[in-house]
């Protein structure tokens, strides 16, 4: 009796080591989400920015041809709502990171450039030849990354997830409109992802680091 015992005792130590061995790969593949300012804050992105080491992706806003809601202009571009919240998110953006040392680039689809042009101004446009997805999207990312400045691209979902998957971690996220993915360079040929952030979810202000 005492033998089956502690087999059983033995089993249920090797079962729960198991599991703990799987849950801390699986959340260590796992992008983090940014959402509270406290995680912002810790990531070092605002350092990482102020040296010019960034890589933003941000999804287009609403569809307007997946969506009830008015649209801004031609049914291939995005909504009234969705550029109203492609302001706010500017404004944010503009108030949290400065972008006098950013290169901003959009793909040339009607929708990213209307959000790319009321969130952020003037962007480079990118042609389809050159569009920033695929399984070589690091080695897009870094050709049209220049040293010591930040580089911010308007983009697709299904791209975010071609860098979240050719980074080796999970990509079962699905980003919403107008959400963010955060990367960092760490040398000419590496980037790692830093985590993501929703719209609603970048402060107002800048925290002190």
């Amino acid at each position: 009796m005492p033998n089956i015992t502690l087999s059983k005792a033995i089993l249920i130590a090797g079962l729960i080591g198991a599991i703990f061995c799987a849950y801390e790969a699986l959340t260590k593949n796992t992008v983090e989400n940014l959402g509270s300012n406290k995680k912002l804050s810790s990531s070092g992105l605002l350092e990482n920015w102020r040296n010019g080491n960034v890589i933003l992706l941000i999804r287009h806003e609403e569809r307007c041809d997946r969506s009830n809601n008015p649209c801004l202009g031609p049914d291939n571009g995005i909504t009234v709502l969705g550029s109203e919240r492609a302001k706010e998110e500017g404004t944010r953006l503009k108030s949290y990171f400065e972008l006098d040392n950013t290169d901003v680039f959009t793909s040339p689809t009607t929708r990213t450039v209307q959000t790319s042009d009321i969130m952020l101004g003037k962007a480079s446009l990118l042609s389809e030849r050159e569009a920033i997805c695929g399984n070589d999207i690091i080695d897009k990312l870094l050709k049209h990354k220049i040293i010591s400045r930040n580089l911010i691209v308007v983009t697709h979902n299904t791209c975010m997830k071609d860098l979240i998957r050719s980074s080796g971690q999970q990509h079962s996220w699905r980003p919403e409109y107008g959400s963010l993915l955060f990367a960092i360079t760490k040398n000419k040929n590496e980037i790692q992802i830093v985590g993501t952030l929703n719209a609603i979810d970048i402060p107002k202000y800048p925290s002190s680091i």
